[in-house]
């Protein structure tokens, strides 16, 4: 991201303000501003979901600063939170800061990432007339987990005034300003001293394969991106930063037990075997807590389904979620920070970066021709079980029917660099429209089961579950409602990716070369 509203550069050393100042002084009248000085925090979620879109926001004690790289100004300026640890976008009080971060930021939790000290000066250029045409900042910043320190002149430019700009710029060069520097470079060395970059890490699965290489050299390439992710979110799941953590946690797990079952005989069958046991095992360990987490995510949701007479029994309900998550968590973070799980992830990363590795049948056949196999038999499935559903159809084989796409999008994500990227862009796009209706049709399933089992909980006539038992009532027939709606829904979607010109392009890429046209 850069501040593409403003020029900066290194102020040299032993050039002092007062001394540029004093060279500008024959064109331009001034106003200064108080020295101000701050020892900042600069924040985002993980996933730079602020940087990505141009923003950056630093926190002082309670006072929060938003800048977007626009322009390099102040967005918002407001009272808030202290940062500690994490602070969620619900944490700030009610106003247009907690208006733009709630959508940018959604569950994900601001991290701390570069804490900066400042000392600075603004400076009003004014023309003859008392009127400013450009602002001039002298700003130090020191990392505060580095020794660097950069002394910095940053030139804001205002509308309507490019002759007085290009004046101050030229003297600015004759009094050796010269050598240009990012706005941002306390925030970033400030990050690299912490350990990170910008858009370091990115939820987005994405993956370039040589289309030379062999089986084997394509998946232990996968697997090894997937043991990156798995390792750089077991931290934040630990320590419950925010429920995202977590899920990437899982994707990373599902989607390498997936490449275990997808891609076969290219690793060794008991390399194979253990790492099946050991991402199951892994799975199992998530699962609880994360299906907690879903739920909680839903809280407004199902307020929002029920009359307002009936919304205080969920209150209960709600608190029982809540009491049951952090018991779950507990287990997860004992389990993740425990021997077994770390002798497995360290067993799969010796496998991966064996020097030597073991034979298996398929491990050198070229990869290129493996994907195509794969991918045109799981499309075959799902084009297959697709067909065969109907309006009655049990919730459970629809589920199955979302594994089998789920399958299929793994398979299309890891092999998709070999094929062209518009192709697989459309294929991915048909795909999704599908799985977004299944999964919700499932999640739908697995809501009406857990109501369902809590209803059938609750002690009979006991009067403090009257407001619960009605609640959940209520709560059921909505969900069953949308869940029917849905099977409309996947209709239509399941036309569209199984048209003939969807059907036809993936005959067309992957088909096997044996098989007829």
């Amino acid at each position: 991201m850069a501040l593409d509203g403003t020029d900066t550069w290194i102020l040299p050393e032993g050039l002092r303000p007062d001394q540029l100042m004093a060279a500008l002084a024959g064109s331009f009248g001034f106003q200064t501003f108080p020295e101000y000085a701050a020892e900042v925090v600069y924040a985002d979620s993980f996933d730079w979901r602020l940087y990505q879109r141009g923003h950056l926001i630093h926190c002082h004690d309670r006072s929060w600063t938003l800048y977007h790289g626009d322009a390099g100004e102040v967005t918002v300026q407001q009272d808030g939170p202290e940062l500690g640890a994490r602070c969620f976008a619900r944490d700030f009080p009610p106003g247009p800061l907690r208006d733009l971060l709630a959508p940018l930021l959604g569950v994900r939790a601001l991290l701390p990432l570069a804490r900066v000290h400042l000392v600075g000066r603004q400076v009003r250029l004014l023309n003859q007339d008392d009127k400013t045409v450009a602002r001039l900042v002298f700003e130090r910043q020191r990392p505060a987990a580095s020794t660097e320190t950069f002394s910095l002149v940053r030139l804001f430019a205002l509308r309507g005034y490019d002759e007085e700009l290009a004046a101050v710029r030229r003297l600015l060069r004759e009094n050796g300003v010269t050598a240009p520097a990012s706005p941002l470079a306390g925030f970033e060395e400030g990050c690299r001293a912490a350990g990170r970059r910008p858009l370091d890490y990115s939820s987005k699965f994405s993956v370039r394969l040589d289309p030379d290489c062999t089986a084997r050299e394509a998946m232990v390439h996968i697997y090894r991106q997937l043991l990156v992710t798995i390792s750089r979110n077991l931290p934040g799941t630990v320590d419950d930063l925010d429920p995202e953590f977590l899920h990437d946690l899982r994707v990373a797990i599902r989607r390498t037990r997936s490449g275990l079952s997808l891609v076969k005989e290219v690793l060794p069958a008991e390399v194979v075997e253990s790492a099946r046991r050991d991402f199951a095992a892994l799975g199992a360990l998530t699962g609880p807590t994360r299906d907690l987490d879903v739920y909680l995510e839903q809280r407004d949701s199902y307020l929002e389904r029920l009359p307002e007479v009936l919304r205080p029994g969920l209150g209960g309900f709600f608190a029982d979620l809540a009491a049951r998550r952090r018991a779950a968590q507990q287990r997860l973070a004992r389990g993740l920070r425990g021997k077994k799980t770390k002798a497995a992830l360290a067993a799969w990363k010796r496998h991966l970066n064996a020097r030597s590795p073991q034979p298996a049948d398929r491990a050198e056949v070229p990869v290129i021709e493996l994907a195509g196999r794969i991918i045109h038999r799981r499309a075959k499935r799902v084009l297959r079980d697709g067909r065969a559903l109907h309006a009655a159809t049990p919730d459970a084989e629809v589920h199955r029917l979302r594994i089998q796409c789920k399958k299929l999008r793994y398979a299309l994500e890891f092999f998709g660099s070999l094929y062209p990227e518009d192709d697989m862009a459309l294929l991915v796009r048909q795909l999704k429209r599908l799985q977004d209706i299944l999964g919700d049709f499932n999640d739908l399933s697995v809501q009406q089961q857990l109501l369902a089992a809590t209803l059938a909980g609750l002690r009979k006539g006991a009067r403090a579950d009257l407001g619960l038992a009605a609640a959940l009532g209520g709560l059921m027939q909505s969900l069953y409602q949308e869940q029917q709606a849905l099977r409309d829904h996947f209709s239509e979607a399941f036309a569209r990716f199984a048209d003939p010109e969807t059907t036809d392009l993936y005959r067309t890429l992957f088909r096997p070369r044996e098989e007829p046209a």
